[in-house]
């Protein structure tokens, strides 16, 4: 079994107190966004290794696009909660489907877009949110200045045609020309198992002052508590009191990639129901269709809405 390799997870204080920008600014007054110096290079998630191929983006892409732009204190005062609120929705909704989340998150560190799919479909039906990111997305720009609106869309835009591009070219690569169009999708759903992944970590780093007990109460062997304790000693063992998050997340992947799919859905399992906020699962529920005007059809609104079920 292949091991579920660490990753970095983008914590939200991080995000809203790091530098404004990747690009050079001109100091801007209190409450009002930066403004990128005339020769300072425009915001992009792009970036290439040295054989040219895309550097994906390890956090989800909503995350990574707020961290290149010139965010002023007003809007990062204004996007902290928005951020706070979809990762209390998506922890809340993944507690009730979390059979695959240790999956999801194999096949991110794999690079494996032609599982991404199925693996996600249980996740979907509980946490429709995932698939469906227009509505935190409009959140998130209704908190910005039309001008970092317009540059987060962008960025968000240019990264997902570069990615897609990139994944056809693996599967042209490993010769797999029939899956072009899956490839692609795959690198679309990426998106949201970034946002599983990243969950998973918030659960271990909450988890983490207690995580031996809630590794022997989830029900795996002794054998696999032995061998997820020891892993987990190991990197506590170079660890400090001022350790990150991202730390005891990472010590926490490792450990779990000692185990089987399924003694890790119990473990995981144990985690969300313990640390996961105890909110109902989500369902999509159709608007109602307004009545049509004589001779006309009606037509349902644009998104779905999200409800308790």
């Amino acid at each position: 079994m292949s091991p579920i390799r660490p990753a970095c997870h983008l914590l939200v204080a991080c995000l809203l107190t790091a530098a404004p920008t990747l690009a050079q600014t001109v100091p801007a007054a209190p409450g009002q966004v930066a403004t990128p110096a005339a020769d300072a290079p425009r915001p992009t998630l792009v970036k290439r290794d040295d054989q040219g191929n895309l550097i994906r983006v390890d956090v989800p892409i909503e995350y990574a696009a707020l961290a290149a732009l010139p965010l002023s204190e007003t809007e990062r005062s204004k996007i902290a909660p928005i951020l706070t609120a979809h990762e209390q929705n998506v922890d809340g909704a993944l507690r009730h489907a979390t059979a695959n989340i240790a999956r999801v998150a194999r096949v991110v560190e794999e690079n494996n877009n032609a599982e991404i799919q199925g693996k996600l479909n249980e996740l979907d039906d509980s946490a429709p949110m995932l698939r469906n990111r227009s509505a935190f997305r409009k959140d998130l720009t209704d908190a910005m200045t039309p001008e970092n609106a317009a540059m987060f869309a962008g960025i968000m835009r240019e990264y997902m045609q570069q990615a897609a591009q990139q994944a056809q070219r693996e599967a042209q690569a490993q010769n797999r020309k029939g899956q072009l169009g899956l490839m692609a999708i795959g690198e679309a759903r990426r998106v949201a198992a970034m946002d599983v992944r990243a969950s998973l970590h918030r659960m271990a780093a909450k988890a983490w002052p207690t995580l031996a007990d809630t590794i022997k109460a989830s029900g795996i062997s002794p054998a696999n508590v032995t061998a997820m304790q020891t892993r987990i000693d190991e990197r506590k063992a170079a660890m400090t009191e001022s350790s990150t998050d991202r730390e005891k997340a990472d010590a926490f992947m490792l450990a779990l990639g000692a185990i089987s799919d399924d003694q890790q859905r119990l473990v995981v399992d144990a985690l969300y129901k313990q640390h996961a906020p105890d909110m109902p699962p989500m369902k999509k529920v159709e608007p109602p269709v307004p009545e049509a005007e004589p001779g006309r059809r009606t037509t349902p609104a644009n998104e779905p809405v999200l409800q308790p079920r």
